[in-house]
């Protein structure tokens, strides 16, 4: 090709991308596709940048929350709510889009706020964009969710009850433009009655879940056949069984699987009526399920039948059926380490049970050799120690514990995992509690909330450190770390009230 050939076919080339760029910006004659492209790339950027930081706030330097916020605030103030929710209630789909991605951005600021501990701003955030995106129900539910598991992890829960209450009551059950089931509003009324119920108010809780079974049943007779159908009558079984209405909770899990829709739903289904036999002592229909699920559906559901099944034979009394259900699952998912480490820890509980102690311990050791970072890997630690200290056998069990202290310093130094991390330092501070390592237990907890502000470390754990910590070691300001740290994360109202008590206490009247 000639010079002159390369040059004009460079030249239509050129022409053709600004072409192409002017009919981008054009959109549909109003820029709207240039608009849409911005604002889904911008949040898509700030939710990189926030979830760099979410990794572990701690080691986030000031120029990484700079960059954050700046990304957020470029899409919200770029495309503010209140312009393209007029667009978007107009119908044009488009501006909602944008809109949408606007409203992801907001959220992210309030995260943002919410993980630089300033929960009022936080919470101001999540209100903020609870109202300025209510064109987008998903934006808007998002936030109230979001702000209401704030306020319950911040210890306020007579106003995380309202705002719970308030989700049930004003958000749709179904996205209205695309479909979708919001779970959180099904939800919702099941965390107002567990909240009512954790302070006594039986018939506060009652009257909330009778409520929210009555709301799913209006709402099925249009929604057979539809993916909402099967959710629905789940939701209307979770009501029944919190009632105590075990017959009931079943009888609606029936209903979903019979709707045409609850096809792909099946195994989860099944497996859930038998969950809920068993814990309703009905082991023989428990088992009658478990083996429907395990004959009929593969991988992770036979998985989860077998073990349900293993649990109902030993409910039954046939221990060596259970034992031999457990074998099994041990031999089918061998590469599965969360299932085989529920199966061994089972046979191994078995087999405690049933006296044959020097068989439980061998199972215990194996699941923390193959699994060392399961949760059940910490409990059989556990186990293991308290087993010989209850029976007075100190040695043993001293012996024990310092087998598993150093096992969980090795995993600590190792593990780069932060949920790791936590579980295992918690681990070591019960392990220190155990064997009256005080000032150890206490101090581990101490140095891991330091480290992990946002870890969900157990309250009750955390209320008998500062219990330790202000009565025998005399040392009120840990004591106070760790009652602000167990009244955060208490889930019940009394030990919320117990912890809280605490730290008036403590800290005395304000200055």
């Amino acid at each position: 090709m000639s010079a002159r050939a390369r040059l004009a076919a460079r030249g239509r080339g050129q022409v053709a991308v600004l072409l192409g760029l002017a009919l981008l910006v054009a959109g549909c004659g109003d820029g709207r596709l240039w608009a849409r492209w911005r604002a889904e790339r911008g949040a898509w950027h700030a939710q990189r940048a926030v979830e760099r930081i979410e990794i572990n706030p701690l080691l986030a330097g000031a120029a990484d929350w700079a960059q954050a916020d700046a990304a957020c605030r470029w899409v919200t103030t770029s495309f503010p709510a209140e312009a393209w929710s007029v667009r978007a209630r107009a119908g044009d789909s488009m501006a909602f889009d944008v809109l949408e991605a606007s409203g992801r951005a907001a959220l992210l600021r309030a995260r943002l706020e919410e993980l630089q501990e300033r929960r009022e701003a936080a919470l101001a955030g999540y209100d903020g964009a609870r109202h300025d995106y209510e064109a987008v129900p998903a934006i808007s539910l998002g936030a109230a969710v979001a702000r209401a598991a704030l306020l319950a992890g911040s210890g306020r829960a007579a106003e995380a009850e309202a705002a719970w209450s308030a989700i049930a009551r004003d958000y749709p059950v179904a996205d209205p433009r695309t479909g979708t089931i919001f779970d959180a509003v099904l939800d919702a009324p099941l965390l107002v009655a567990r909240e009512r119920r954790a302070r006594g108010d039986v018939a506060g809780a009652d009257s909330v879940l009778r409520s929210a079974e009555e709301a799913c049943l209006r709402l099925l007779p249009a929604q057979r056949g539809l993916p909402a159908a099967p959710a629905l009558w789940m939701r209307v079984s979770e009501a029944r069984s919190a009632r105590g209405d075990a017959a009931g909770a079943r009888g609606a899990l029936r209903q979903a699987l019979a709707d045409p829709a609850a096809v792909p739903m099946a195994p989860r289904l099944v497996l859930t009526l038998a969950r809920q036999a068993l814990a309703s002592a009905a082991p023989d229909t428990a088992l009658a399920y478990a083996h429907w699920a395990a004959r009929d559906f593969g991988g992770a559901a036979r998985s989860a039948a077998l073990l349900v099944a293993a649990r109902a034979w030993r409910a039954l009394g046939v221990p060596d059926s259970a034992l031999q259900t457990y074998e099994w699952l041990l031999q089918e998912e061998s590469g599965d380490l969360d299932k085989a480490a529920e199966a061994r820890f089972g046979r191994a509980r078995l087999l405690e049970d049933l006296g044959r102690w020097d068989q439980a311990r061998g199972e215990y050791h194996a699941l923390v050799s193959a699994v060392p970072t399961h949760p059940l890997a910490f409990e059989s630690m556990m186990r293991v120690v308290r087993y010989h200290l209850g029976r007075g056998e100190r040695g043993l069990g001293l012996t024990e514990a310092r087998h598993a202290l150093a096992a969980l310093a090795a995993l600590i130094a190792s593990q780069q995992d932060d949920n790791v991390q936590v579980r295992a330092g918690e681990a070591r501070a019960r392990l220190l509690f155990e064997t009256d390592d005080t000032r150890g237990g206490c101090g581990a907890l101490a140095a891991l909330l330091r480290r992990y502000p946002e870890a969900p470390l157990d309250a009750a754990l955390l209320m008998r450190a500062g219990e330790e910590a202000e009565t025998r070691l005399n040392d009120p300001d840990l004591a106070l770390e760790l009652y602000r740290a167990a009244a955060v994360r208490a889930v019940f109202p009394e030990s919320r009230r117990r912890a809280r008590s605490a730290v008036d206490r403590l800290a005395g009247p304000p200055r």
